[in-house]
């Protein structure tokens, strides 16, 4: 069987979820299909973390210069353009898609360039979301006309599904329900992140690790750690992954802080880190605050650590996670929050849960990349 040309395409060359699953897919695919697919990845430019993280597996990654996450006419108009020349050029089999940008641009370019199959994966439904009014009408619409660019759209679970049925996004025969996976953490030996605040072994830790912006709801995070301050002493609130001083939300969160002094060794903010599961395995509890997720992997990842999850309802989160909120205030948030830290059964008993990256693997290649499993002798 000849392999098969699989262009992987996202937005962002950063670390943050929807390049963390099209790594698990370009290393599973290598590790479970090594002779089916060769595999190619393009994005644009940011940070280059995903890249360099490609780079470590053999993988040819494209730059594509102008593919930004804002709309800008001229520099999207661009985008299509080197987007069509990497695709026409790489006489590609199957273009996968992810995140709305490159999947809006790269669905039109992979179709018009004659690409057989077309799949895109729907990270959560922000993007949409985040408006309201005319500007959410017109975003719907322009994900319904991209929706006629692709064989198959993917989605993360049953409620992002129902709202592509409700904004009539696609047709049923494109609909597939993918659970995200991720690749099996190492075992970390628990400290670190103790060590590097002096947090006493008798402290519980509730921690977050996302960027600082709208979506995640940074300030939420703050407001249920006062409220949980003022009743107990023995906690305290770790966020990694946003810079106070740079993000235009961590300048919001640095004017709460300083607004709140008196809390200032009591909640942390640390910046991206690489070592952020490492980190995260001294959680007691994760506190998820979003606004609108997708299916959030630092979640699993959590969970694969071992640590209680307690979050808001969105996106597929409560498919997932047994201590959600729905409609979340922060008095109900808090209040789980409470729960979890008082029940000895949420603590260093809670049992570890894994995702499995092969069935992962095994839905895409099936489901979405041609169906080449069958008569497939796996290595």
């Amino acid at each position: 069987m000849a392999r098969k040309r699989l262009l992987q395409v996202i937005t962002r060359s950063d670390w943050a979820g929807g390049q963390k699953v099209l790594y698990a897919l370009v290393y599973g695919l290598k590790q479970y299909y090594p002779e089916e697919f060769d595999i190619e990845v393009a994005c644009g430019k940011y940070d280059g973390t995903l890249i360099s993280e490609l780079q470590k597996l053999g993988i040819k990654v494209h730059i594509v210069e102008d593919l930004v996450r804002k709309i800008s006419p001229v520099k999207d108009i661009k985008a299509f353009f080197q987007l069509r020349k990497i695709i026409k050029q790489g006489k590609y089999d199957i273009v996968h898609l992810h995140s709305s940008k490159s999947g809006f641009l790269g669905r039109i370019a992979a179709k018009l360039s004659g690409v057989p199959t077309v799949v895109y994966t729907v990270h959560g439904w922000w993007p949409i979301e985040q408006y309201h009014g005319l500007k959410r009408k017109l975003l719907i619409y322009a994900e319904r006309f991209a929706s006629k660019f692709s064989d198959k759209i993917v989605f993360l679970c049953k409620r992002d599904l129902e709202k592509a049925r409700i904004w009539k996004i696609g047709t049923e025969k494109q609909y597939v329900i993918i659970h995200n996976a991720i690749i099996p953490p190492q075992t970390f030996e628990k400290g670190a992140l103790r060590r590097e605040l002096n947090i006493p072994e008798n402290v519980k830790i509730v921690g977050n690790v996302a960027r600082l912006d709208r979506q995640k709801n940074p300030i939420r995070f703050l407001e249920i750690a006062r409220l949980v301050l003022s009743q107990r002493d023995d906690v305290v609130f770790v966020w990694i992954g946003g810079s106070v001083v740079d993000d235009y939300y961590g300048k919001e969160v640095q004017k709460w802080l300083e607004n709140n002094s008196y809390l200032k060794e009591k909640i942390y903010f640390l910046p991206f880190r690489k070592d952020a599961i490492q980190l995260m395995s001294d959680f007691d509890v994760f506190l998820l605050t979003s606004d609108s997720e997708g299916m959030p992997l630092v979640v699993l990842e959590a969970q694969s650590l071992g640590v209680r999850v307690v979050g808001t309802d969105v996106g597929c989160v409560g498919e997932i996670v047994e201590n959600t909120v729905s409609n979340a205030t922060v008095e109900s948030l808090s209040s789980e929050v409470f729960k979890v830290l008082t029940n000895r059964l949420y603590h260093d008993q809670h049992s570890r849960k894994t995702t499995d990256i092969r069935r992962f693997i095994d839905e895409y290649v099936s489901k979405c990349y041609l169906g080449i499993t069958k008569g497939v002798n796996h290595k």
